[in-house]
């Protein structure tokens, strides 16, 4: 973000082992919206929020725990605000969402940033 003091040092879910899926670009983060069948979810994240920073490794083993029933992706929404504000329901950082079948976004209302709290949202009406 033009302006923005860098107060971190590294990007979220970098590490070699990370089983989320990193989306580089709004075009990307488009395509995953318009494919159907497998569910996806996007936790929309800036690597200086503490609360993104706070949210990774539940948000790791939440991906871990769904296994291949679900795609799990991170986006650095910070760089691209007028995209994710249109098409991934952020206005703050994080906010995650469901991406259902027809490609409609479902954000995740709760401050509760928990494995059991995204699985629950995750398998609601929300798929």
């Amino acid at each position: 973000v033009d302006g923005a003091e860098r107060t971190w040092d590294r990007d979220l879910w970098e590490e070699e082992n990370s089983v989320v899926k990193k989306i580089s670009s709004s075009a990307d983060a488009s395509e995953i919206k318009k494919k159907s069948g497998k569910p996806a979810v996007i936790a929309v994240y800036a690597p200086w929020c503490q609360f993104s920073q706070a949210m990774e490794d539940q948000f790791e083993e939440f991906a871990k725990a769904v296994g291949d029933d679900v795609d799990v992706y991170s986006f650095r929404g910070d760089e691209e605000r007028e995209f994710v504000m249109a098409n991934l329901n952020t206005n703050s950082f994080p906010t995650v969402n469901v991406i259902k079948a027809d490609g409609t976004a479902v954000k995740y209302e709760s401050e509760e940033r928990t494995v059991e709290a995204f699985k629950k949202f995750h398998g609601k009406d929300t798929l």
